[in-house]
Order: C-alpha cells, then sequence, then structure tokens
C-alpha cells in the first residue's frame, strides 16, 4: 500500500477517536436540589409550642359548645386553664412593651374563663364563653400570633337573638357555637350563621434553605 495514503489515513483515524473521546460527551445535566421553604416563627419554640396547647384546648371547646355537649365543655375548659396556666409567656418577655399588654390580656382570658367553669348553664356559660374568645382574640392580636391564619368570626344573634357573640376559627366556614344543632330556636342553617369579622394573619413569609 502506498505510504502517502496510508500516513493521511491513520492521522484522520486518530484524529476521529480522540475528536470522539473528548469533544463528543454529552454534558451531564446539573440537578439542582428544589429549595425547601420554611416557615420561621418570631417567638421561641417553648412559647410557640405552649400557646398550640392552647389553641387547640380552645378549638375544641368551641367545638363541644356547637355540640351542646356539657360534660366536653366541662372537661375542655379545665384543660384550656390548664393549658393557659402552663403557657410560656416569659419566653416573649424580651419584648418589653408587648409582654406587658399580653400579659395583662391573659390575665383576661383566665378571668373569663374561670367565670365559664362557675356557670351553672350552658347559655350563661357561652357568654362566658364570648368573653374568653374576644380577649384570647386581642392576646393573640398583641403577641402576633404567627401560628397560622385564624379568623374571628362572629354570629350577630348570639344572645337574645340581637346581640353578637364571637369565636376563634381555623378556616372561614362557620360552625356556630351560639346556635348549635340542639338550640331550642335551632332552624336549618343557623350551624352556619355568621361569618368572619377579622382575620389574624401573622404568618412569617417562607423563606428558603
Amino acid at each position: 500500500m502506498n505510504k502517502k495514503i496510508l500516513i493521511p489515513g491513520l492521522i484522520l483515524v486518530i484524529a476521529l477517536t480522540v475528536w470522539y473521546l473528548f469533544f463528543n460527551r454529552k454534558k451531564t445535566p446539573v440537578v439542582q436540589e428544589k429549595a425547601q421553604a420554611i416557615t420561621v416563627s418570631k417567638h421561641n419554640e417553648a412559647f410557640d409550642k405552649s400557646l398550640e396547647s392552647v389553641m387547640t384546648s380552645y378549638f375544641t371547646l368551641t367545638e363541644a359548645f356547637v355540640n351542646w355537649d356539657d360534660k366536653a365543655i366541662n372537661e375542655t375548659s379545665l384543660n384550656l386553664k390548664n393549658a393557659l396556666d402552663s403557657l410560656k409567656i416569659s419566653e416573649i418577655q424580651k419584648d418589653t412593651l408587648i409582654y406587658e399588654s399580653a400579659s395583662g390580656t391573659l390575665e383576661n382570658v383566665k378571668v373569663e374563663l374561670s367565670g365559664l367553669i362557675a356557670e351553672a348553664t350552658i347559655d350563661k356559660k357561652r357568654e362566658e364563653f364570648n368573653m374568653v374568645s374576644q380577649n384570647l382574640y386581642d392576646f393573640l392580636r398583641t403577641i402576633r400570633y404567627d401560628g397560622s391564619k385564624l379568623y374571628f368570626q362572629e354570629c350577630p344573634m348570639a344572645f337574645d337573638d340581637e346581640k353578637p357573640g364571637n369565636w376563634l376559627s381555623k378556616t372561614a366556614d362557620v360552625r356556630n357555637p351560639y346556635l348549635g344543632t340542639k338550640h331550642p330556636k335551632y332552624k336549618s342553617g343557623m350551624l352556619k350563621c355568621g361569618g368572619p369579622r377579622d382575620t389574624l394573619n401573622f404568618v412569617s413569609f417562607p423563606v428558603t434553605q
């Protein structure tokens, strides 16, 4: 074979091999992990955890009123009292003005709850529940509660068909604790009577990590 033909052919083969091995590789796509969104509370963990116990007991008490369950009302009222007594309010002392205002409002919640526990009839307990709810709403607004979005609901005919009553809920859906299904004047739809008067939404914007 003619060397003049062999040498250029060999060079071409080597060139193609080098090109294939080093320049024709497909780039492996870089997979980036999606940043996980987390919500950061403005308060410390101890305070948040104890406050969630308060809210859980409060929502359970609300549902007991919806169901006209005297036994559950009495039991959950005591649970709420214990949760309030265990609330680690001292954990927010660094915010002096907020702490002082919140402490006073918290005492109002406790006083009204004690009144609720002491009352003998469900109608009187509902009146105290209204005051508990209003003071708890003021407390949560003062500390800028950021555990979740809350709705401050109002029933325009809670007392004597003309006086309003309020309560807090986790959703905009209405389950009226003043006009439950066993109310003497109950009519279809009364359980959903009322609606949000205000919302508490201090939930921190998500951050990524």
